[in-house]
């Protein structure tokens, strides 16, 4: 997810480290929460799961697109994180995981839960991975799960 300028939220984009980490808390020896409001329109918050090698990357590379203004680069997988904790029907949590790393709209290892009873849930390829072409494929039909059983 390469962000122009011109896309990044105005109080997004003149934060400062502090003040982005400050949306981060750690809640145990390997989980951090991201409250909402680190990105806009955040529906519930978001929660990643790294020992402290990785935590330093995690906050290393926030760092260092916080210091490039989000010019350039990937945007930083705690971003992401956020961001796919603003999708519509998304339940309780937008997850890390141990190997959660930048990726295409979802971190690499991020994954969510939709409640599909909610008309505006939606259904993400970018939460499976098409990146590597890992043989996801979306199809839209007319069928209902009864149709095809």
């Amino acid at each position: 997810s390469l962000v122009p300028p011109h896309l990044l939220h105005p109080k997004m984009a003149n934060r400062s480290f502090e003040q982005e980490k400050a949306f981060v808390q750690k809640c145990g020896p390997v989980q951090y929460k991201i409250n909402e409001g680190f990105v806009p329109n955040m529906r519930v918050p978001g929660t990643f799961y790294v020992n402290e090698k990785l935590s330093h990357l995690m906050f290393e590379e926030l760092e260092s697109f916080v210091s490039k203004k989000g010019v350039g680069g990937f945007l930083p997988a705690m971003k992401q994180i956020a961001n796919v904790a603003g999708l519509p029907g998304i339940v309780n949590y937008s997850i890390g995981l141990p190997d959660v790393h930048s990726g295409y709209g979802f971190a690499i290892g991020n994954v969510a839960a939709f409640d599909m009873s909610l008309p505006e849930s939606i259904v993400s390829p970018g939460g499976v991975g098409f990146d590597i072409n890992c043989g996801v494929r979306l199809l839209r039909t007319n069928l209902h799960e009864k149709d095809v059983r």
